[in-house]
């Protein structure tokens, strides 16, 4: 698809990006059109009945109306207007002041500070928007006494040295670990550890580090809930600690990062100008603008799947808004001006995402990459190629490394295809044993399972994250599935039990208690768990601080993690995990991934399927807990055809639609999109093609298909009910 003409109406030409403390309202203003014409065709010439008062007021209505309805059944009064001014005071946040003022600190006397991440799109984002923040406060410092006229650049020894952290995947596990701690955090001599999105629970590194000689201060920014006893930190700045008052709990690592380097230069501001002639430096901070972080802030929210309450999605909107802004620059002037940043744009441009950039380009084109480059083994140590990527300064590196982003997520896909064919070959077999034993029923004498964790000798350990994920979207549960450290089989004379419980549960009685995971030793589980429930990496914490020992390593994120345990373990595994998962059904469903299943905004009648409409809702920031709307409604097909043999090409209209009508409107074709409807489905049910003629309930969204210059409206079909 290419890229959206000048002849087509702009949303970053009708809308302005917000600048802090200003209040804006982002809607867009109602324009006239006819169902069925391509939008290059609408003139709105003045005078002519399309645009006559009577027909804009009508459509006007007609919109709103819509829009009300939408957003009702997400709980948001139409229209809903996104401030800066609306923003969540950062003042709630417990330890914030006191992480602030140690963080300005050390930027006043230039000390070296430890950034430590993680390996998703959270921790990547975070970090990035971290770094970026801090040089620029630190920069910002070291230019305040001298001329504005110096052009000459500011000198490494003049600022502070901030180095970013990420552990290795297959070394040293999720997050701030012990290992991590003393392999490669200790070597770079930091003054202050910042641990961003992670650490809430790092208890045993964080003992560790205090231990150290001139141990450097550590603070977490993560907003995970600690789980039983806190680490020792220096401080620990989290929404959900009991005794946070912040207002917004689902504030998330790269969200809470921002806010952080707000309260860092309020107090560097506040150290400053205390001191003789440093009025003029205070006022040189102060004016630093965070809001050229914005677009990464944007991404890394909806990127993590944080749930979008009204602070979330107006910090989505912000970066939303000055991405698409910046988007119709240049990229060395989009970069410059802080509207998008060099990194960013190479991530979409590698994906060929077009304008305007909506959330689900954020999440499925550069989160997606992001997250890729988590998932396979990498260096420890040093940044990774997608937090490189985020903090290029020039457009040759950004490309490049971007480049190396896509090439890695295309290797992920590579690996997922190989392996799936030998996944769906274990799923029939499984799901038999599951039923047999009601594990997967509705009978109220045999209610189905919270959690389950499962293992088989003959999987591999690329397998397990693949069936744990069927095996959950078929059961509902909480699933985890393990696999030997290596395709070694158990010992002949290890006894086993047979059926359900076979899978579920070795008796490993016999086996060694000794093994090293390093070593591939057969009595090492390596396990991969999907949920769409439950926060899995918080019901791992939730493990973990009650039971340090269990897990030799993990890591996560909402609906996916993986994890390393013992093989005799296993059942005290499945018991703990039992009891997580209830604990955290009962304090913090993820109900929000099934919302979008569930939500239905009801019909879209033909003469309101408008460019107006499919240009406000590509402006929203749709995600998490404020799924994108969908529609449903009965079409008739008019045309349909198959493409890659997987998914359907259809021309539809309204099932009463009344060829002789033409003021009804119900007439006019909506061409229709329907991914993945073609054959054997991810529930094990082989779908077939619907035919011209066929009259069925379809579920939709409603976009807009851009293509050679032109657009026009297209249905994008999530459902179908014949």
């Amino acid at each position: 698809m290419s890229t959206t003409t000048a002849s087509v109406p702009a949303i970053g030409q009708t809308v302005q990006p917000p600048t802090y403390g200003e209040p804006h309202d982002m809607s867009v203003p109602p324009a006239s059109s006819q169902p069925g014409q391509t939008e290059s065709a609408i003139s709105g010439n003045p005078g002519s009945p399309d645009s006559s008062d009577h027909s804009v007021s009508l459509a006007s209505r007609t919109m709103d109306a819509i829009k009300s309805r939408v957003l009702d059944n997400r709980g948001v009064r139409h229209p809903e207007v996104y401030s800066p001014k609306n923003l969540i005071n950062p003042n709630g946040l417990m330890d914030g002041h006191k992480a602030g003022m140690r963080i300005a600190a050390a930027l006043i006397r230039r000390q070296r500070i430890a950034l430590v991440a993680d390996f998703d799109c959270d921790s990547a984002t975070g970090a990035a928007v971290m770094k970026k923040g801090l040089t620029l406060l630190s920069e910002t410092l070291a230019l305040a006494g001298r001329p504005k006229s110096t052009a000459n650049p500011v000198s490494p020894d003049s600022v502070s040295d901030i180095q970013i952290v990420v552990p290795d995947r297959q070394t040293h596990g999720h997050g701030l670990t012990p290992s991590l701690a003393t392999e490669v955090i200790q070597t770079l001599e930091a003054n202050l550890i910042i641990a961003l999105g992670t650490g809430s629970n790092a208890q045993p590194a964080a003992t560790l580090i205090r231990q150290w000689q001139d141990a450097p201060d550590l603070i977490v920014l993560d907003h995970h809930a600690p789980a039983g006893t806190a680490p020792d930190t220096y401080a620990l700045v989290s929404p959900n600690r009991s005794d946070c008052l912040f207002e917004s709990k689902a504030i998330h690592g790269t969200g809470l990062a921002f806010y952080m380097l707000i309260l860092v230069r309020r107090c560097m501001v506040e150290l400053i100008g205390g001191t003789p002639r440093g009025t003029a430096m205070a006022d040189r901070l102060r004016a630093v603008p965070m809001n050229p972080l914005s677009d990464l802030v944007a991404l890394g929210t909806i990127g993590d799947k944080a749930p979008l309450d009204a602070n979330n999605r107006l910090l989505v909107k912000m970066g939303l808004e000055r991405i698409n802004k910046g988007h119709q620059m240049t990229a060395k002037a989009s970069h410059d001006k802080g509207y998008l940043s060099y990194g960013l744009r190479a991530l979409l441009e590698v994906a060929k995402a077009t304008y305007p950039i909506t959330t689900h380009d954020l999440d499925v084109h550069a989160a997606q990459r992001l997250n890729s480059v988590g998932r396979l083994a990498l260096p420890a140590g040093l940044p990774d190629c997608g937090i490189e990527c985020l903090l290029a300064d020039n457009q040759i590196d950004a490309t490049r490394l971007a480049k190396r982003c896509d090439d890695l997520n295309t290797q992920r896909k590579d690996s997922q295809a190989a392996v799936e064919a030998h996944a769906k070959a274990t799923l029939d077999s499984v799901m038999a044993d599951l039923s047999r034993n009601n594990l997967t029923t509705h009978n109220p004498d045999h209610p189905p399972a919270t959690a389950l964790a499962m293992k088989d000798d003959t999987w591999h350990t690329g397998l397990v994250g693949l069936i744990a994920s069927r095996l959950a979207t078929q059961t509902g549960a909480t699933v985890f599935c393990f696999a030997p450290e290596t395709s070694a089989q158990p010992p002949d004379d290890a006894p086993h039990n047979t059926g359900t419980e076979n899978a579920v549960i070795w008796q490993d009685a016999h086996l060694p208690e000794t093994g090293n995971p390093a070593t591939g030793d057969v009595n090492w589980l390596k396990g991969s768990g999907r949920s769409d429930s439950v926060h899995l990496r918080d019901a791992l914490a939730f493990i973990r601080a009650s039971n340090p020992d269990l897990l030799m390593q993990y890591s996560g994120h909402a609906g996916a993690a993986s994890v390393t345990l013992y093989r005799p373990h296993l059942p005290r595994f499945r018991r703990l995990l039992t009891e997580a998962v209830d604990y955290l059904l009962a304090t913090a469903p993820l109900q929000s991934l099934k919302m979008e299943a569930l939500l239905d905004d009801g019909p879209l009648p033909a003469t309101a399927r408008t460019f107006p409409l499919a240009h406000w809702i590509e402006q929203q920031p749709w995600g998490n807990q404020f799924p994108e709307p969908q529609f449903t409604q009965s079409f008739r097909i008019v045309k349909a055809q198959t493409a890659m043999d997987a998914h359907q090409m259809m021309v539809a209209v309204d099932a009463n639609a009344n060829p002789a009508d033409g003021q009804s409107g119900t007439a006019e074709p909506l061409q229709m999109l329907w991914f993945n409807s073609v054959g054997l489905g991810s529930n094990g049910v082989t779908r077939s093609a619907l035919n011209a003629g066929d009259i069925v309930t379809l579920i939709y969204r409603l976009a807009v298909k851009r293509t050679h210059g032109k657009n026009a409206l297209q249905g994008i079909v999530v459902g179908c009910i014949k």
